[in-house]
């Protein structure tokens, strides 16, 4: 398959971006309209509206592709090339007004991210890689450094859920969450943040962070625990598709500091 012109894409998301910024300036003095979702979690109109927005631009770049977006599930066949998209990843952060949110889109091909693009408009961080052709921030190519312990110094994220089931007294970083996996994941391909841990995070908000990850260096596995049996073994990407969300704490980072988190982390 030829993957479609990244330039293209990225233009697409970063104007979704900012319409989303602007929208949600736009209702700055009388709020912004909640629901909650099944899982509690917020949804707001502008989720919505920027999902059918960039998915319509998406089937008009790459008619017969598939859609999976995180408010209104699958259009077409997920064993063809599928586009993976949260169009407001870290909506609780956006509804606060905490800045550290944004767009993510990713493509999966044969069970592979191939192409991924994530967006923060508040920040101004476009992070975008496609498969063997690298990653990027901006005009930054993103590389990891890989270590094999933590000085007190490094930073490492841990989603909401896996800060609640996992203990991590022995980890000697910071610890921080951003409330956006796909920001999480572009910092850690950055190295801005050393490695990701996260549990129940969904394939539409980590496609893109996946690839941009991988492509910088990192590796996707899940975490082993001192009361499990898990090896740890590669997160099966075509298994997450299916099931949408990750079922087992995983762990996105250099493979080195990935055996580190391995041994000193563990379930509560």
């Amino acid at each position: 398959m030829d993957l479609p012109d990244v330039e293209v894409v990225k233009k697409i998301v970063v104007q979704v971006g900012n319409r989303a910024r602007e929208r949600r300036a736009g209702c700055e003095s009388g709020g912004i309209d909640l629901e909650y979702k099944e899982d509690q979690s917020y949804v707001t109109p502008l989720d919505r509206e920027t999902e059918q927005y960039l998915k319509a631009e998406m089937a008009a770049l790459t008619p017969g592709f598939a859609f999976l977006g995180e408010e209104y599930g699958i259009t077409g066949d997920s064993d063809r090339p599928l586009w993976a998209c949260d169009p407001i990843d870290g909506t609780t952060n956006m509804v606060f007004g905490i800045p550290v949110w944004g767009v993510s889109l990713g493509l999966i091909y044969n069970q592979v991210p191939v192409l991924g693009v994530i967006y923060l408009p508040l920040l101004g961080e476009l992070f975008w890689a496609t498969k063997n052709g690298g990653a990027w921030c901006n005009q930054q190519r993103l590389q990891v450094t890989d270590q094999d312990n933590i000085h007190i110094e490094d930073t490492i994220c841990f989603t909401s859920n896996a800060l609640k089931t996992l203990s991590v007294e022995r980890i000697g970083g910071r610890l921080r969450c951003l409330g956006s996996i796909a920001a999480e994941l572009g910092y850690t391909a950055r190295g801005s943040i050393c490695a990701t841990v996260g549990l129940h995070e969904g394939i539409c908000d980590m496609a893109a962070g996946f690839c941009i990850a991988t492509e910088a260096g990192c590796a996707i596995h899940y975490l082993h625990s001192e009361r499990s049996n898990d090896p740890g073994e590669p997160v099966d990407i075509g298994a997450l598709v299916a099931a949408r969300r990750t079922e087992r704490h995983f762990v996105v980072g250099p493979p080195q500091l990935i055996n580190y988190l391995q041994r000193n982390v563990f379930l509560r």
